[in-house]
């Protein structure tokens, strides 16, 4: 009998990055994870290192901390891997048959459909969450075609070479390592939803105050300088005026992070309503599809500039950086003095 196992993955809330996507494409899956997930996702960080900036949420990642829901997530290194089982495809078949998609770092010059494919080397995350020995197919999750988060199915042979045909580079040391995602099922029913956590990690973010003060047990302090919540909008819009000046040159995705931002806020309302957990306003929970709607069209400048080069595109994003952080700041503060009022 052919063997074949596939592990369900859902369309994860947040994409900006593998290490957002890939645990949250497993976790949502499971309806049981919605009570962690919307408990966190509030507070964001931007980290600038002279050269690039990154903008981040502030919350548990498998990568770097443990997730309680996740069954700790074990992390082999790729020599462990190489050693335990003769081929990466028997030990993605053990992972799988063990209920664990298998997130790791591939070669994407092995990788069909992927931007790297047969022209560059390219370590780069995927997450395999099924097979077909039938067809010699892994189901995978990845960024390939346009760097999109999407589902497709890679050839045994191709994912052999990608995973074995390389090794990690010291400027990218984090692809030695594999991990292997498990919803913790019992965890998940027996967790809560913190609508206190949510509304703390909400007021740090309006007063873009740090928020590693709250978690200091697993959270190292960073080498790059931190601007955290409300104060990345400052930060964005210094950053763009360099661009004018032809002094920096400013990537999208701190954007789409912003956007996501919005997008996963409007998510938590409706389920916190859903949930009989809390209920904003009607003028609160329309401030908040607002931002979302603004944020799209912010995204869409700041590609519009890098198509046409054409500096009008940033200044029409700083004036809007400016008002976006304006509306939202009153809407926090509205959304906080409501639930101190009925909650607090």
């Amino acid at each position: 009998m052919v063997n074949s196992r596939i592990l369900s993955v859902a369309e994860p809330d947040l994409v900006s990055y593998p290490h957002l996507a890939y645990p949250l494409a497993v976790l949502q899956a499971e309806p049981d994870s919605l009570r962690w997930i919307y408990s966190n996702f509030v507070q964001l960080y931007l980290s600038d290192r002279g050269d690039e900036m990154m903008a981040d949420f502030y919350s548990p990642n498998p990568f770097d901390q443990f997730v309680p829901i996740l069954f700790g997530s074990p992390r082999l290194t790729r020599n462990l891997v190489r050693r335990c089982f003769p081929s990466f495809a028997d030990f993605v078949r053990d992972s799988i048959d063990n209920d664990c998609s298998v997130w790791t770092f591939v070669d994407e010059y092995y990788i069909p459909g992927s931007v790297a494919y047969q022209n560059r080397f390219n370590p780069h995350g995927i997450m395999i969450h099924g097979y077909d020995d039938g067809n010699r197919l892994f189901h995978v999750a990845g960024f390939l075609t346009h760097q999109r988060f999407g589902t497709t199915f890679i050839h045994y042979d191709d994912m052999e070479m990608a995973f074995n045909d390389f090794e990690p580079p010291e400027s990218k040391p984090y692809t030695e390592y594999t991990l292997l995602l498990k919803p913790y099922r019992n965890f998940m029913k027996a967790c809560e939803f913190n609508l206190q956590w949510v509304m703390d990690q909400l007021e740090d973010y309006g007063l873009a105050k740090p928020s590693d003060r709250r978690m200091p047990a697993y959270e190292l302090r960073q080498s790059s300088p931190h601007v955290w919540g409300m104060d990345i909008y400052d930060e964005l819009r210094r950053r763009a005026e360099q661009v004018i000046e032809n002094k920096f040159i400013l990537d999208h995705r701190p954007f789409h992070v912003l956007w996501e931002h919005k997008k996963i806020m409007n998510k938590r309302i409706a389920y916190m309503e859903l949930q009989g957990y809390y209920s904003c306003s009607r003028e609160t929970a329309e401030g908040w599809r607002d931002l979302e709607r603004y944020a799209v069209v912010n995204i869409n400048l700041i590609l519009k500039y890098w198509m046409t080069l054409d500096k009008k595109h940033l200044e029409q994003l700083i004036d809007r950086l400016g008002k976006m952080k304006a509306d939202e700041a009153r809407i926090i503060e509205e959304m906080l003095h409501d639930y101190n009022l009925r909650c607090g």
